[in-house]
């Protein structure tokens, strides 16, 4: 059976992403529910970028952090962190300066301003509770994501009362309900970065080096990448097809938005407990115990959503389900599910060391699909993007799992 410590860990994780993910999904279904499609298509638009940007500002935060501080509780670790992320946002913040300067963007300046500080906040916020977990202290989170879902919640009071009347106000409310978990994180973490603070000086140019940045490279590169293999859909409507229906299949993803939150709850108590086990032995008896117990039980929220999601879709959003959709609400179940099995192999991968294997396959699951996409162009539709967001989750599930077994057998050869 599982240790108590473990137990009681993955329970505290799960409280503190329940709590945000719960927030922001009643946030997206009263949205989907009462905005106008064309507006709801806009602000589908806005949030797939801060969910594009996030990655790429933390660069790859989360695994290398927990990983990391399990090992070595260093303070420095964590400000290299925020000081990195900081300037990827003013890089991506000039990026998107140009591209709006330049006419080539329908969106105002503003809206992309305003992704990229929901995207930095989300970044810093995950670098906070990422070295937190590395050291053990889950609970920390939990405290923070609930007052952090009280104030989404009063966001959901503003627009249910009609005091939220468009897209950017959405946005800015969105941006500073993300400011609370920053504030609450860095009060429990700043009495270490201010003691260490003579170990800071001088490093700024040395975060910014190629050695600092080659070792995070394949962690975010990793992330960035499994965050766009889960957005291609969004991504690939937007250019091709229109933003109703970018939002009509938005509606499909919001629908299961709270089981989506379980790879992520699972994946960070995991590698934390497994990035600690030295022995390749120990390490793989722990991770086939783990995964035999908790993927039949992590599962069941799937199984229960497959006969209920028909009725679900039509409670939530007041619409009557058409025939050919019911398809497509269950293929983007069973691809969700997916994730889920996805998880365990990404953990393994980077508990062992071999996370720059694990960047370079999901880059290549993103090109293939990709070409798929490309493939049908501005054919592309709802039903087209549900299979072709299938087969690209089955494509890199199927690759992590015999990278996983090839890099144990390398390990493990004497």
């Amino acid at each position: 059976m599982l240790s108590n410590d473990f137990v009681r860990k993955l329970f505290n994780n799960s409280l503190a992403h329940g709590l945000n993910f719960g927030s922001r999904w009643l946030l997206n279904l009263l949205l989907a529910r009462y905005m106008l499609d064309a507006d709801f298509g806009l602000f589908s638009y806005v949030y797939m970028l801060a969910n594009l940007f996030f990655p790429a500002i933390a660069f790859g935060v989360s695994f290398y952090l927990i990983h990391h501080s399990a090992h070595r509780q260093e303070p420095t670790l964590l400000f290299n962190s925020l000081l990195m992320s900081c300037g990827v946002f003013l890089l991506l913040l000039a990026g998107a300066a140009i591209w709006v300067a330049s006419g080539q963007s329908e969106v105002a300046f503003e809206l992309y301003v305003l992704s990229l500080g929901i995207g930095l906040l989300w970044a810093l916020a995950q670098a906070l509770f990422s070295y937190l977990k590395g050291r053990q202290q889950f609970f920390v989170e939990v405290k923070t994501n609930f007052v952090s879902a009280l104030c989404l919640g009063l966001v959901l009071l503003l627009l249910m009362f009609d005091l939220l009347n468009s897209v950017d106000e959405v946005l800015w409310a969105i941006l500073a309900c993300a400011l609370v978990p920053v504030a609450m994180g860095l009060q429990v973490v700043w009495p270490d970065l201010r003691q260490h603070w003579p170990l800071y000086r001088g490093q700024f140019k040395t975060v910014f080096g190629w050695p600092a940045v080659a070792e995070r490279l394949p962690f975010a590169w990793a992330d960035l990448f499994a965050i766009v293999m889960t957005n291609i859909p969004f991504i690939f409507l937007a250019l091709f097809s229109t933003l109703l229906e970018l939002g009509q299949f938005r509606k499909l993803f919001i629908l299961f938005m709270p089981i989506t939150l379980l790879p992520v709850i699972f994946s960070q108590v995991f590698l934390a407990r497994l990035s600690r086990l030295t022995e390749l032995t120990t390490k793989m008896q722990f991770f086939r115990k783990v995964m035999l117990l908790s993927l039949p039980l992590l599962s069941l929220p799937y199984l229960l959503m497959w006969p209920l999601a028909e009725w679900l879709y039509e409670l939530c959003f007041h619409e009557v389900l058409a025939a050919e959709v019911v398809l497509m609400l269950h293929l983007v179940l069973a691809t969700l599910w997916l994730t889920l099995v996805k998880t365990y192999f990404e953990v393994l991968l980077t508990s062992v060391g071999a996370n720059k294997r694990k960047a370079s396959l999901v880059t290549l699951a993103v090109a293939l699909t990709s070409l798929g996409y490309l493939w049908f162009n501005t054919d592309l539709t709802v039903a087209v993007t549900s299979w072709l967001f299938l087969a690209g989750n089955l494509t890199i599930t199927l690759m992590l799992a015999i990278a996983c077994w090839l890099e144990v057998r390398r390990q493990s050869a004497p």
